[in-house]
């Protein structure tokens, strides 16, 4: 049962492992893309930037800006004619003539941004103009803002420069007689990509939680069933050993009387007979307990409520105990008479329980304390010993059925693991609560509380 626990939990464990892998790739491949994405988009706005800042910087032909028909002339030839010109003028001097073959290219409108880009730079280069920042500033951002980009640029210029570096937002000037690169530096580059990413990440990190906190889950509930798994066995060794022991005596008292004439011995019978009804008297006892707490636990059970002294209810407890290993049970209350309104019967079954737990857990000689407070809106019963404690991990299932906690090498302690299962079942029909502080080797306190 455990090892087939264990692999399914190996199992679970391996394929949530899986899923957050995933999620967790999901999420840097998007973020990757999401950066790719915005790098490159900048950087094509840069470079139409750099484009248009040109071409407002220069004086385009008047034959581009024809709207129906744009156009280009350019000179195919040039040739020196052989007779001069008489240029008429008061020296009468002749000046050398040419000719030229003229070519003009009709412009498709498709092409005509390419061509005027070109034209822009071909001019920037011959005149040596260079870029006014402000300017491309300026029509930067507003092509940013047409691409849904409305973070903040800084732009520089850096001359001399070899490369753009990966991740560069950056545009090489090649109209520029020295190499010239443009840089834009944005202002807070991680928040642009969360913003994009912002959905994708809050899709993944639930995804995440949601397979981490099943996985975790799944291990508490598989660990629990473990425990219950154990806890089973334990109570089914119990049950076996606690039944073994009277069947053993039983069976010693029959052979005496049967097969060794304990029978015709009156005084003997007499005590063999009073053995076994101990023993009889033991067994039905706890049978009566087992069934009682099966009631309880099925709600057949109810309190019958009345108002009593809580105090003389204390003293019969701690006369039937104090004869059980010498145990020294102190009572001490704020109150006398100590008036409440409860079950007598089912009062009496808790401080039994805790009492017969506070002395099995005790050494030689327990010293046990009672003490009783009680106020307008609820009243209080603790019992406290000075026994070996409980340890820290086992004080959240000591409530539960069957368990026990682990007593190292003390195997003497009997039980079967429903006594404070059961008081704990009794004290919430009761209307009340029980909480417990302990230390191991220092003892242990439970706290009843009652609402009035």
């Amino acid at each position: 049962m455990r090892k087939r626990l264990r692999h399914i939990f190996f199992v679970a464990a391996l394929t949530a492992c899986g899923i957050i892998a995933c999620q967790l790739y999901w999420v840097y491949y998007n973020y990757k893309t999401a950066r790719a994405n915005f790098i490159a988009t900048a950087t094509l706005a840069l470079r139409q930037s750099i484009d248009s800042c040109q071409l407002q910087q220069n004086e385009l032909p008047n034959s581009l800006m024809n709207e129906n028909k744009p156009s280009l002339t350019f000179m195919i030839s040039e040739t020196l004619n052989k007779a001069p010109v008489l240029v008429d003028s008061p020296h009468h001097r002749s000046v050398p003539s040419y000719s030229m073959r003229l070519f003009k290219v009709d412009i498709d409108k498709d092409q005509l941004p390419g061509v005027k880009a070109i034209l822009a730079r071909l001019l920037s280069l011959q005149h040596n103009r260079p870029l006014n920042l402000d300017t491309l500033t300026r029509i930067f951002q507003q092509q940013l803002k047409r691409n849904n980009i409305n973070e903040y640029f800084k732009l520089t210029i850096e001359r001399n420069k070899k490369d753009i570096m990966p991740g560069e937002i950056a545009a090489l000037i090649n109209f520029s007689k020295d190499r010239v690169i443009v840089k834009a530096v944005l202002k807070n580059p991680g928040a642009f990509l969360f913003k994009k990413n912002f959905l994708p990440a809050i899709v993944s990190t639930l995804l995440i939680l949601l397979s981490a906190g099943s996985l975790f889950y799944m291990g508490r509930i598989i660990r629990r069933q473990m425990q219950l798994d154990r806890m089973k066995s334990d109570f089914t060794n119990n049950i076996i050993h606690e039944l073994r022991t009277p069947l053993t005596i039983l069976r010693s008292s029959n052979e005496a009387l049967y097969s060794f004439g304990a029978a015709h011995d009156e005084q003997s019978l007499m005590r063999y007979l009073g053995i076994n009804t101990l023993v009889i008297d033991d067994l039905d006892k706890n049978i009566e307990r087992i069934l009682d707490f099966s009631r309880s636990e099925s709600g057949k059970r109810l309190p019958v409520l009345e108002t009593l002294d809580l105090i003389p209810l204390l003293q019969q407890a701690q006369l039937r105990f104090s004869h059980v290993n010498s145990a020294t049970i102190t009572i001490t209350a704020n109150q006398d008479p100590f008036i409440v309104l409860t079950d007598p019967f089912m009062f009496d079954v808790i401080l039994s329980n805790l009492l017969d737990n506070s002395i099995k857990y005790s050494p030689e000689e327990p010293q046990i304390g009672i003490h009783a407070t009680k106020d307008d809106q609820r009243w209080e019963v603790q019992v406290s010993d000075k026994g070996m404690g409980i340890p820290a991990s086992s004080l959240l299932y000591i409530f539960d059925k069957f368990y026990r906690v682990p007593t190292g090498d003390v195997h003497e302690i009997k039980g079967y693991g429903i006594g404070l299962a059961y008081v704990k079942q009794l004290v919430t029909s009761l209307n009340g609560k029980i909480d417990v502080s302990s230390e191991p080797g220092k003892g242990t306190i439970f706290t009843l509380t009652f609402y009035s």
